[in-house]
């Protein structure tokens, strides 16, 4: 059985700041690579680790854009990452991603108990089983090919000094022994192989930011009888033609100002627990309604949400 393992997509509407070329464009045409691509392998499924959608905000076009390029596309599986979410929580009602689930089938596993089976042409079946962002990895219970799809901070080495909330790739595979990992919401791509299992993150599929000057966009092809990985490079521009260097860099120091302001709003007050948060979103939506909420403020809160 074969299986394309993809970036995060983070399907977009508006143009990043940061590039100089049509970004929106660019990002279709990487789409379409990949796409042709799987039906030119004949792919049994595409597994997509979160972060399909840029934001859970996007207007009624972009979902019907985005239906028409799906239309005949490959079986997927797929997780919600952050950005799909609604602030964070498990709410995807009538956002893009679970408007465009619907309407084009694709399988989202939204709860531990989501297991998907793929019945194989040889002896073992594949199941699939799902980890959303802020949801705790399953138990294995299934005899066959065992796959865990995922949103969670997955490194090799620590990106920055001081960084938490992750886990180490090898640690990981040690300790949850799925056949393959794919993961996602680490925007640099990388695997790490014990024994004959697998850990796979391929990364963003577009290069938005400064410190992705060496990031090469990638998919994976992968045979779960052979068990062998192929990466595929999807085909890019040089760095200095698609990215406003200045821009990048004034974007950057914005969002380590932002990050630095949700992280003492987050240490005077802790936020935990689901009702909480769900409380949270439905304030904000009360707000936003009457227009009482401006677009900075609701980032910050956005980012205070994230998982502490």
């Amino acid at each position: 059985m074969i299986l394309i393992l993809l970036p995060d997509l983070h399907l977009m509407e508006k143009q990043p700041r940061s590039r100089l070329d049509d970004c929106v464009k660019e990002q279709e045409s990487k789409i379409k690579f990949i796409l042709d691509k799987s039906k030119e392998l004949g792919v049994s499924a595409v597994l997509q680790p979160g972060d399909f959608c840029d934001s859970w905000k996007h207007p009624d076009k972009f979902k019907t854009r985005f239906m028409k390029i799906f239309k005949d596309c490959p079986p997927f599986v797929i997780v919600s990452g952050q950005h799909d979410q609604r602030y964070h929580t498990s709410d995807i009602d009538n956002t893009p991603l679970g408007v465009l689930c619907e309407a084009l089938n694709f399988k989202l596993l939204q709860s531990n108990s989501d297991i998907h089976k793929i019945n194989s042409q040889w002896d073992k079946p594949v199941f699939i089983y799902g980890a959303g962002w802020g949801q705790d990895i399953p138990k294995i219970t299934t005899e066959g090919f065992n796959v865990l799809l995922t949103h969670r901070m997955v490194i090799m080495d620590k990106i920055w000094a001081g960084q938490e909330h992750y886990d180490v790739a090898g640690s990981l595979l040690r300790r949850h022994k799925f056949d393959l990992i794919v993961s996602g919401d680490n925007h640099n791509s990388f695997h790490y192989k014990h024994q004959d299992r697998w850990l796979i993150n391929c990364g963003s599929l577009m290069r938005t930011r400064i410190d992705q000057v060496s990031h090469k966009p990638c998919i994976w092809y992968f045979d779960t009888e052979t068990r062998k990985a192929i990466q595929m490079l999807i085909p890019i521009k040089p760095f200095d033609e698609i990215m406003n260097i200045e821009v990048a860099t004034k974007e950057k120091e914005r969002n380590e100002k932002l990050d630095r302001l949700a992280e003492s709003m987050k240490n005077r007050s802790r936020i935990t627990g689901l009702n909480f948060r769900q409380r949270i979103s439905d304030r904000v939506k009360e707000l936003k309604k009457a227009d009482k909420l401006d677009e900075r403020t609701e980032l910050i809160i956005e980012r205070v949400m994230e998982d502490d």
